[in-house]
């Protein structure tokens, strides 16, 4: 006996708790219909599993719990506890007995309890596997089991052999292995993609770590040897710009005296020219009294002629006289004009003369105060670090006193530390040995609440993804469950299809003659011939009536030779509609046209429906003259319109009939060929998408399952942690007791010697803060003395800029200056030319004074008496003697004048070679100050580059014989290797060994990976080969059995099972063939419903005693049987329960007289079952009813 008890509680209408013991042999549970017999079936497959609610007559998992009654509350939960017999050890368990429980409340929460430990579901499906026992079992067996295994294709009836067989724990064990290739095979792929991605970096990563390492080494080379050099080259350059400052000196110093030396050259020639003008003025005068006096001479020289002449040439005389007045005037008017431009342009050379004047004054101003006032606040500057060098030294020399005397006082000190040193060490020791102690275990305590606190978490995500798991496997439950009626119904609507189902037996045995060849020229049924949209199915069946059963033929010939057959095989009637001879019937166009816009109208039935082209002689003539409306009111009014002359259907089947009549209501029946088509086409599509669905939900199950079992892996691993560091708690407790005891007494030795120490502590205290003030004061000098330095640097830069300013103000002022000497000898010239111009203009006047007395002369004594000519000799001779004396004076002047204006021209000579050299000096100390700015920037980009790039000050001192040109050309090969190596990348060393070792750790991985594939492989492979053999022997065994039982079962006859595909052992189905007494061998499909039944349990009774279970629960299996074969069947029971235990639910009397012990279920109180224990002849007759 395997199956001892079963307890109930709360479990749909099992309000109270029950216990039902059951016994060897065979017991039955009966009970009148809806007392809740069938409940314990239920009550027995859901504490084994059973997920999908809809097997449990259910809608939701709530509905399980009992809900109520008119007299009771309903209850919060419900617990099934089946109790099983072990003491044979058929499940893998240390026990004799085993419990399994579930539980369920309306909350929503549900457990699983295996020998009152709580578990998981997979827990108790592992312990049920392949023992015949389980939800999906043929331990319980239902009569819709029954049906299905009847109704269902031959690969889903294999899995019935499987479980028999034992293959189903291979089949899973596959699906893992073959989930785990998967994974392995994607891991491989992923190692793969990573390692030939490596394999590409690794050799580039090589080649650069080479060239950074050599790059490194180059670069430590060049570094050295270019800091000696730019050493060298400051060394020079200082040198340099000492010699080129001594050099500016000395020609500043001449400079100096060119411009003494010209400036006295300057105020001789101003002299000079003075007394020229002096000299210029004089002679103007003298010149003025010759012009005078000569014209004096050629006045009486000219009475004198014109006396001679009288008035023979006066009127010539005065003609010529003013002619040549007119000239004078005309030239004093020229005169006029270039004096006043001659005037312009001094003035201009004055503006001009006085605004360079002022600019290089400017420039002077700015040469002597720029650079020195910079130069002197750097002088103070110094002076300034110079004090703080000295405060510094000063503050130092304290420090080192006071440093001096704080040790004198620590030997002094240490002296009375040594008393105590050994009892401080120790019980420093011990101290720290007591903190490492309580940090140990304050870490194992923060460990320990960490772990406490993960493996709650860890637990809490376990029941999250169990609850999940549990979900998902409820919802693709469900989703098979409807998968399989959808299958089912589609096998029932494919089996109506292929037997003709629906048509009447003449046309039947047409199309069956037709499929089988005995009649040709048969193209079929009007209603296969043609096809309709779902919204016109009832209005086009109403239309065709009778005529869907209609047969089509090519010719007429061939539907008299089809009456014929049905003649002389007496099988009914046919009508035929032969398409060579049928005429087209139609609704006349303008009778359409006339309803066509009525918004009831929808059209002719022939344009609702679709067909070759072959058969629209056939659609038009049975359709043609009928028009579709959409309601019957509509319809009424359309055959008004037509006075009654056609037929009209509307969309819900109702009919106005030619001549008025009216026909409609409703009928229920079996759906027609039309709705069939429909209906299977829609489930096809439903079944391909559903098929997806169940593949995508299966696969994220795996996945959730997987989740579970790693989680199941860390929660115990959380709980061995947690235990293990448990015990590592209190042994740390435990020794930090034992070293406080220890730490008291030693703390008690230390405190007599603490008074003496404390003594010669304070003492160092005083000199360790006057210590600490004076490395403050110390800080704080080398800080100004930091900040002085900065700032001297930053002025030396600034002077640096200025003296670049003063260079190019020099070259501006010098500049200037030769403008000023020139503007200057300008002015003088003008000033020449001006003079010059004015003489002339003083001799036009004059000339023009005497021709104007000439003329009043010779006008005014044309008509006088004539001058005595003695006279005018003594004033000629007066004149010319006049004359005389001025051109020797003018002659001596001029003389004198230009032995000043050499003088002069010698003075103006030296003074312009004054200012060359002086020029020359100005532009060699020009040049002198750009190269010594060249020298300084040189050197300061020197100091800056060792500063920046090297972080040193160019005080380095080189070695006698250091070869510059060897290091430089040692720089410049080293510099060229490096150009050579090009760019580097620094962290392509570390990255290459990063990636040697990643390279290697995942070689190794891949090994172990395609280890793992081909040990997997060979595992499949194994399996296969055990679920083959496994397989074919129980298929065999079954089969013999089979043979067997069938014809015990009844009474004679033959039965079999064939495999679908016997070269394909693990995929092939198993197709059912029975031969009942006095029939012919046929398919299961074509049995009564009594012989499919029987025939079922004869199936199974050889499966179980080919693979024995436990226990079988049969529900009502042998409710399609006669009396006659339930005798058989209860006989067979009564025989077979020697081997195995039977619960079978039943109200067949013949059932209940085999069974060994009777169970009632009564429900005397409304809503609510109750167990009783009965004796066959006690058992109500509507109970066995």
């Amino acid at each position: 006996m395997f199956l001892k008890k079963l307890e109930i509680m709360g479990f749909k209408s099992f309000a109270e708790r029950i216990a039902i013991e059951f016994v060897p042999g065979v017991t039955a549970v009966v009970g009148p219909n809806g007392s809740g017999k069938s409940n314990i079936t239920d009550a027995i497959r859901w504490v084994l599993g059973e997920q999908s609610v809809k097997s449990l007559r259910g809608s939701k998992m709530e509905d399980v719990i009992f809900a109520g009654s008119d007299s009771r509350k309903s209850l919060n939960f419900a617990e099934v506890t089946l109790i099983l017999d072990n003491s044979k050890g058929l499940f893998p368990l240390d026990y004799t007995e085993i419990s399994v429980s579930r539980r369920v409340f309306r909350s929503g929460e549900s457990a699983y309890l295996l020998n009152g430990q709580q578990c998981r579901l997979k827990d108790i499906n592992d312990v049920f596997m392949d023992s015949g026992l389980g939800k999906e079992a043929f331990s319980i067996i239902s009569q819709g089991r029954v049906d299905e295994i009847l109704n269902s294709r031959p690969e889903d009836r294999r899995s019935i052999f499987d479980e028999a067989a034992g293959v189903l724990k291979y089949r899973t064990r596959k699906k893992k292995a073959e989930h785990k290739l998967f994974e392995t095979e994607d891991n491989l792929d992923r190692v793969l993609d990573i390692l030939k991605e490596l394999d590409s970096r690794i050799e580039p990563l090589r080649k650069s770590a080479e060239a950074a390492k050599k790059h490194k080494v180059l670069s430590e080379e060049t570094r050295e040897a270019d800091v000696s050099l730019l050493t060298f080259d400051a060394g020079n350059l200082r040198t340099e710009i000492l010699k080129k400052s001594e050099e500016a000196e000395k020609y500043q110093e001449k400079k100096q005296l060119l411009e003494v030396e010209s400036k006295q050259a300057e105020e001789a020639s101003g002299l000079m020219k003075k007394e020229l003008v002096k000299m210029d003025e004089q002679l103007d005068t003298l010149q003025k009294k010759l012009v005078v006096t000569s014209a004096e001479t050629e006045k009486w020289e000219g009475r004198r002629l014109l006396s001679l002449e009288k008035r023979r040439n006066a009127d010539q005389q005065i003609e010529r006289t003013r002619v040549e007045l007119a000239a004078t005037e005309n030239e004093k008017i020229t005169l006029t004009e270039k004096l006043g431009l001659a005037r312009e342009k001094l003035k201009l050379s004055e503006a001009e003369f006085k605004k360079t004047s002022v600019e290089m004054d400017g420039i002077s101003q700015i040469l002597k105060r720029s650079v020195k006032e910079t130069e002197k606040e750097i002088d103070e500057l110094k002076t300034s670090y110079i004090d703080r060098l000295n405060e510094e030294a000063t503050i130092r020399n304290d420090l080192k006193h006071a440093e001096e005397r704080l040790a004198g006082e620590r030997t002094s000190s240490e002296k009375i530390i040594v008393q105590t040193t050994i009892l401080k060490e120790r019980f420093e020791k011990l101290t720290q040995e007591k903190s490492e102690k309580a940090n140990a275990l304050s870490v194992l305590k923060q460990k320990r609440t960490e772990a406490d606190s993960a493996y709650r978490e860890v637990t809490k995500a376990l029941r999250k993804t169990e609850d999940e798991l549990s979900l998902q496997q409820e919802l693709v439950q469900k989703a098979l469950n409807k998968q399989h009626e959808m299958h089912g119904r589609v096998r029932a609507l494919e089996s109506m299809e292929a037997d003709f189902s629906g048509f009447y037996s003449g046309v039947k045995e047409i199309l069956v003659a037709k499929k089988t060849g005995k009649l040709a020229g048969i193209d079929g049924a009007v209603a296969e011939l043609i096809s309709v949209e779902k919204d016109y199915i009832k209005a086009v069946e109403t239309a065709l009536g009778g005529a869907m059963q209609h047969i089509v033929t090519s010719t007429e010939p061939e539907a008299r030779k089809a009456i014929a057959y049905l003649k002389a095989k007496n099988a009914g009637r046919a009508t035929f509609l032969p398409r060579d001879v049928m005429k087209s019937r139609k609704i006349q166009q303008a009778s359409l046209r006339s309803v066509e816009q009525h918004p009831e109208y929808i059209g002719t039935a022939d344009r609702l429906v679709q067909a070759d082209a072959a058969y629209t002689i056939i659609t038009e003539n049975l359709l043609g003259n009928t028009i579709v409306a959409k309601t019957l009111v509509g319809a009424s009014a359309i055959a008004g319109t037509l006075g009654y002359r056609y037929r009209v259907v509307t969309l819900d089947g109702d009919v106005v009939n030619a001549g008025g009549s009216l026909t409609g209501g409703g009928v229920k029946g079996q759906a027609s060929v039309f709705t069939r088509k429909a209906e299977l086409e829609t489930l096809q599509l439903q079944l391909s998408r559903m098929a997806e669905s169940i593949e995508t939900a299966t696969k994220k199950i795996g996945d959730t399952k997987m989740d579970v079992s790693k989680q199941l892996v860390e929660s115990d691993q959380f709980r061995k942690k947690t235990d293990s560091l448990q015990i590592e708690i209190a042994t740390a407790e435990s020794g930090i007791r034992e070293i406080d005891i220890t730490i008291k007494s030693v703390e008690a030795e230390i405190a007599s010697t603490e008074m003496g120490r404390r003594g010669a502590e304070n003492n160092g205290s005083e000199l360790l803060e006057k210590k600490a003030a004076l490395q403050q004061n110390h800080a704080r000098v080398k800080s100004e003395l930091e900040a002085i330095r900065s700032k001297v640097e930053t002025l030396e830069r600034l002077a640096s800029d200025r003296r670049n300013e003063e260079a190019t103000l020099t070259s501006r002022f010098n500049e200037l200056r030769e403008r000023v000497a020139v503007l200057r000898e300008q002015k003088a010239h003008q000033q020449t030319f001006i003079d010059e111009m004015a003489y002339a203009f003083s001799q036009a006047e004059a000339k023009l004074a005497s021709l104007r007395d000439e003329m009043q002369y010779f006008t005014g004594t044309e008509s006088g008496s004539e001058l005595n000519t003695e006279q005018i000799a003594a004033e000629i001779e007066k004149a010319s003697a006049e004359k005389d004396s001025l051109e020797k004076a003018i002659m001596a002047d001029r003389e004198t004048r230009t032995v000043l204006a050499n003088r002069l021209e010698e003075k103006n000579t030296l003074l312009q070679k004054l200012r060359g050299s002086a020029g020359e000096t100005i532009s060699a100390l020009n040049a002198l100050s750009v190269a010594l700015s060249r020298l300084e920037v040189q050197y300061e980009s020197i100091t800056q580059q060792l500063l920046t790039e090297y972080g040193l000050y160019p005080d380095g001192i080189i070695a006698d014989d250091f070869d510059e040109l060897r290091t430089r050309e040692k720089v410049e090969s080293l510099k060229r290797q490096l150009s050579a190596i090009g760019p580097v990348n620094p962290g392509a060393i570390a990255e290459f060994e990063e990636v040697s070792e990643r390279h290697l750790f995942l070689d190794e991985q891949r090994n172990d990976l395609l280890e793992a594939k081909t040990t997997l492989h060979e595992a499949m492979t194994e399996m296969d080969v055990e679920m083959t053999t496994r397989f074919l022997t129980t298929f065999n065994a079954v089969q013999n059995r089979f043979r067997h039982v069938f014809k015990e079962m009844f009474g004679g006859g033959d039965a079999d099972l064939i495999l679908t595909q016997p070269d394909n052992l693990l995929e092939t189905g198993v197709e059912i063939v029975a031969r009942p007494p006095g029939k012919k061998l046929q398919n299961l499909s074509l049995l009564s419903g009594g012989e499919r039944a029987l025939t079922a349990i004869s199936l199974l009774f050889s499966i179980i005693e080919v693979r024995p279970v436990p226990f079988c629960i049969l529900d009502e299996v042998e409710a399609a049987l006669d009396e006659a074969n339930v005798i058989r069947y209860s006989k067979y029971l009564k025989k077979f329960s020697e081997k195995t235990q039977f619960i079978v639910i039943t109200h067949r009397k013949g059932t209940m007289e085999g069974a060994d012990v009777l169970y009632g279920i009564t429900m005397q109180e409304s809503g609510v079952s109750r167990v009783i224990s009965v004796k066959l002849s006690e058992v109500p007759e509507e109970a066995i009813m």
